[in-house]
């Protein structure tokens, strides 16, 4: 989506203050003018990114990719485990805001490409690292964002430790996660 007036509607809801949490594609779906590069904060086509937290323009190949807890006292990812994905993509985090809070890297080992492997069959692949999920506080009320880049495939996107991670993700945006990484009260199973 390249339109800015379109795109300006959604963030100013953010910032006046209603949270957010954003999937995979939302990553790199609202862009404009030179996005290929690190956009400055303030810029004419960094809003998304500045609600997000983080700059992203793509993606690696598919494969699976360690999942590793950068933060593992916050709310969100507290009493989480590292585990490793099914064939996923690896997005870029080519910026991340000052805001932001990176709670999760993703590492993923990238194949040589063929031209590679014809000249040397020994070659390994290259690992990949990237921040996979964070929380960014946007705007001038410092909105509550949370972001995951993963979730591509049904795999991933089936899997308990993803959809545990997004519901708390979903809680914590929406001031239902306790410190200890439950929900509140009212939301827990009788």
């Amino acid at each position: 989506v390249v339109e800015k007036p379109y795109v300006e509607r959604i963030l100013a809801a953010h910032r006046e203050g209603t949270p957010a949490v954003n999937l995979h594609c939302a990553m790199h779906s609202y862009r404009w003018g030179d996005f290929r590069n690190a956009v400055e904060p303030g810029a004419e086509n960094a809003g998304w990114y500045e609600m997000l937290g983080v700059q992203s323009t793509g993606h690696g190949p598919q494969a699976p990719i360690r999942v590793e807890f950068l933060e593992t006292e916050h709310a969100l990812t507290k009493g989480l485990e590292d585990w490793t994905t099914f064939n996923e993509e690896l997005y870029n985090s080519l910026r991340v805001f000052s805001r932001t809070s990176p709670l999760i890297r993703g590492v993923q080992t990238v194949p040589p490409n063929k031209k590679v492997l014809e000249a040397d069959p020994t070659v390994k692949g290259k690992e990949s690292a990237e921040v996979i999920a964070w929380t960014n506080e946007y705007g001038p009320k410092k909105t509550k964002i949370f972001c995951t880049s993963l979730g591509h495939n049904n795999e991933t996107v089936g899997d308990d430790r993803y959809l545990d991670l997004v519901v708390r993700g979903l809680l914590w945006t929406t001031g239902n996660l306790t410190d200890d990484g439950k929900p509140v009260a009212a939301y827990l199973k009788k």
